[in-house]
């Protein structure tokens, strides 16, 4: 038996890994014992509303050719009479379908076969070959279907999927509509683990040796009791045995059996943000010395805890969250999931110091939180933006807070959603905190702890390890509720002021845990600045702590209402600065989640023809703007410095521009065409700053440690626009349909000095086995498509995005623009 089962460990595990990618429409039998077939291609997709569709016989020859995920949204039109409005990015919504034909093998007839979807927005009802199988109203939920009783195993079989976002505004931001998730089909026999059966917990983690245990739910839906053998192995990463244990069971039919199973795992390599280092549980089910059964599961070992005096401690060491925000759409991709576009994403945070992300305000993909959990970010799960309740302000009452959200479901849907989202999760080491929601309205009045305390009930039955918090904002009002005080760990939005009550809270409720969900609110526009500061509406409501002008008189000039200072100067009550510097020094702050860390689509403050705000420290496209760097400096060790602003301001010659540095080094001094400008030191300030009169040239800011120059920065005055310069993330992608490359477009001159201000339009072609699949610029005003072939380049930037083909073969992709030099780069798609 042993060597059957260690022969499946080298060979079965490839087979698995093959059709997790490898099947298409025609779903071909194996011996493995679960496949998890990728069901991603070939959807046929219509928008309008054809109930006929739901039906297996049904024409839909006309219909479009889609890959999920897919937004339809994200194509447009985008105006400003839809009715998503300002907070929906004036994103078109309605109805769509999906039809997707497949068949199956004779074999399969023994099988379970269930259908898997990650994520689909809103009001999702499934159909297969005609039979009605449930609707699903949350949108950001995973789900799945039993397809066994209605299936074809000897010809075609047709699922149809319809959804339904036509009542907008359903939530405070865009939302995409449509499959915007993964889809899984997945073949299981009749004796199985269950759906999330495999749950790991390490009760007792040291450096010597961690305690594990595995819960593992086994379900019968044979016709007869059986008698199994549970074997349970950890691995580590380079596939070494770590531990292993062999239980014998029985499970009457169609009866689930719980096994509990303690292992140790002696000198455990720990995980952490700096060593996101993972095992793998492998979770086998024999019967009769047949393996029926195998699951994975990531194991990442770490103990972690809150503490109302000293914050947050991971592996015995005291660290701070250094967390951001970030909704789930993908920037010009909308809310259609790209495995390696969020990977590029997760990489620039993590550059930046960045060890902690909040997944404001509803469930990720699961995709965001395997990333977390290998790349080393911490994670707030979240579950909801809002429950039932409107603000105490008004005339409104159990209104949420979007006209057709989430509160239209909430009695109904809400433990069940919450439930799938943390037995889901449960496993992910990333994970150190659950939210049960964001600025509740529900928080203000009695009622709202009731509904808290049983949706905090609804976690600690499925996972009593990690803490339960909620972001809220008025935490005066949550405060005399008790609203507050029921969670493990109290969450602060600086929206309402509370940003400003840690001292006096920490003195009235000296045994409370704290961390700033959503501290601080700053607003930015990639290569936009302002020598004035700005506070977005100066309720003095928890008080304001506003930074001082740069200037007495504006330098810059006006600037369009929809852009911002990237001074650090231009905010919602706090600047990045103070607020980090509030959090950093109060001991018992665990953290802070700053909004946010990207740029989103919705939310526009002044309205059409905005689609977004300037929220994020680094725009749609993923380029950072200055206020990263201010967190670099913060975050990181590696020696750094950053100048601000670009150093192109012809017709203010002899005028003094406030140049700020940003830097972890001892000192910066500053030279202007080679002529010092003085060296200051950094002690304790977050930034420095010199006034430097205008005279066109080279500023060359140098980091010094140790009394030695350990980096520099350096900014030169452009001439005019002469040239396209293309920079590829990657060279070398898979022909798998999804993966891309990310060209990031700058704007030269004749010395290759790159252009802050260029405005041009540029024209791409992209040939062989790659297309086209998004182009953005970061402008928040912009009303070019995210669809096409063209871009004007914003403040000298631009991006297109690219899809491989399913055929190996090179591609190219060139950028022209008149006037300009052109560019081209090549790839390959293996």
């Amino acid at each position: 038996m042993n060597f059957f089962r260690n022969f499946l460990i080298t060979v079965g595990l490839s087979i698995i890994a093959f059709n997790i990618y490898g099947c298409n429409s025609s779903v071909s039998p194996t011996k493995v014992p679960r496949q998890k077939i990728k069901f991603d291609f070939d959807w046929k997709f219509t928008k309008g509303d054809f109930p006929e569709a739901s039906k297996k016989v049904y024409n839909d020859s006309e219909w479009q050719t889609v890959d999920v995920p897919h937004d339809w949204s994200i194509a447009g039109p985008f105006l400003k009479e839809n009715p998503a409005g300002n907070v929906g990015a004036y994103a078109p919504g309605g109805i769509g379908w999906y039809r997707k034909n497949f068949t199956l093998d004779k074999s399969d007839k023994e099988s379970k076969v269930t259908i898997e979807f990650g994520g689909v927005y809103m009001n999702s009802e499934v159909w297969i070959n005609g039979n009605y199988l449930g609707k699903r109203p949350y949108g950001y939920i995973s789900f799945n279907y039993d397809l066994t009783p209605y299936l074809n195993f000897e010809g075609d079989n047709v699922l149809s999927v319809r959804v339904d976002n036509s009542k907008e505004p359903s939530a405070r931001w865009f939302t995409g509509s449509g499959i915007y998730r993964h889809v899984w089909l997945v073949k299981t026999n009749q004796l199985h683990i269950d759906r999330y059966g495999v749950y790991a917990t390490t009760p007792s983690v040291s450096k010597d040796k961690a305690a594990l245990e595995i819960k593992t739910q086994v379900l019968n839906e044979m016709k007869d009791s059986k008698e199994f053998t549970l074997v349970n192995t950890v691995y580590d990463a380079n596939g070494g045995l770590v531990a292993e244990h062999q239980s014998e069971a029985t499970v009457a039919s169609n009866k689930e059996q719980e096994i509990l199973q303690n292992l140790t795992v002696n000198n455990p390599n720990l995980w952490s943000p700096e060593n996101p280092y993972l095992y793998t549980i492998k979770t086998e089910v024999l019967l009769q010395d047949e393996v029926v059964d195998v699951v994975t599961t990531n194991l990442g070992i770490r103990s972690f805890s809150f503490s109302s005096e000293t914050g947050f401690t991971l592996n015995g060491v005291n660290i701070k969250l250094k967390g951001v925000n970030n909704h789930s759409d993908l920037g010009a991709l909308g809310a259609a999931m790209n495995d390696k576009v969020l990977e590029r994403r997760l990489k620039i945070l993590k550059e930046m110091g960045c060890n902690a992300i909040r997944t404001a305000h509803n469930p990720p993909s699961e995709v965001l939180l395997d990333l977390c959990d290998k790349m080393g970010f911490m994670v707030m799960d979240e579950a909801f933006d809002e429950w039932i309740e409107s603000w105490p302000f008004g005339r409104k009452k159990k209104e949420g807070k979007a006209k057709y959200g989430y509160h239209l479901y909430f009695e109904e849907w809400a433990e069940k959603d919450l439930t799938e989202l943390i037995k889901r999760d449960r496993n992910h080491p990333s994970i150190v905190l659950w939210s049960v929601g964001n600025e509740i309205p529900d928080a203000c009045f009695e009622v709202g702890t009731e509904r808290l305390k049983n949706l905090m009930a609804v976690v600690r039955e499925h996972d009593a390890t990690r803490p339960i918090t909620c972001g809220i904002t008025h935490m005066h009002l949550a405060n005399e509720s008790g609203f507050a005080s029921l969670l493990d760990v109290t969450g602060y939005n600086g929206g309402g002021g509370s940003a400003f009550m840690y001292e006096k809270d920490k003195e009235t409720y000296p045994d409370r845990k704290f961390v700033a969900t959503e501290v601080p609110h700053t607003f930015q526009t990639r290569g936009v600045y302002q020598s004035k500061s700005w506070v977005r509406g100066k309720n003095p409501l928890g008080g304001i702590m506003e930074v001082p002008d740069l200037t007495e008189e504006e330098v810059f000039g006006d600037i369009s209402k929809y852009y911002s200072s990237s001074y650090d100067n231009s905010m919602v009550r706090i600047s990045a600065r103070d607020s980090w510097r509030r959090t950093r020094d109060f001991s018992f702050m665990a953290g802070e989640f700053r909004w946010t860390g990207f740029d989103y689509l919705g939310e526009s403050m002044f309205g059409w023809p905005a689609k977004l705000w300037n929220f994020g420290i680094i725009d749609m496209c993923g380029f950072p703007k200055d206020t990263y760097y201010f967190y670099q400096s913060q975050w990181t060790e590696e020696p750094m410095v950053h100048i601000l602003p670009h150093w192109n301001w012809e017709g203010k010659e002899g005028v003094e521009i406030p140049v700020v540095a940003y830097s972890n080094c001892d000192s910066v001094e500053l030279f202007l065409n080679g002529q010092s400008l003085g060296k200051k030191e950094m002690g304790d300030q977050m930034d420095l700053m010199w006034k430097v009169p205008y005279k066109a040239g080279t500023l060359i800011a140098k980091g010094i440690k140790e009394g030695k120059v350990v980096c520099e920065k350096v900014i030169t005055t452009a001439e005019a626009p002469a040239k396209i310069e293309l920079l590829a993330d990657n060279e070398v992608i898979n022909a798998n349909g999804q993966d891309v490359v990310h060209v990031e477009v700058n704007i030269l001159d004749a010395n290759n000095n790159f252009v802050p201000d260029a405005a041009n339009q540029i024209k791409f072609t992209v040939e062989g086995e790659a297309t086209i699949l998004a182009v953005d610029n970061g402008d928040p005003k912009s009303e070019e498509s995210f669809v096409g072939d063209t871009r004007k380049a914003f403040n000298g930037k631009c991006i297109i995005i690219v899809k491989a083909t399913k055929k190996n073969g090179q591609f190219s992709i060139a950028a022209e623009s008149d006037g300009l030099e052109g560019a081209k780069v090549v790839g390959k798609s293996i």
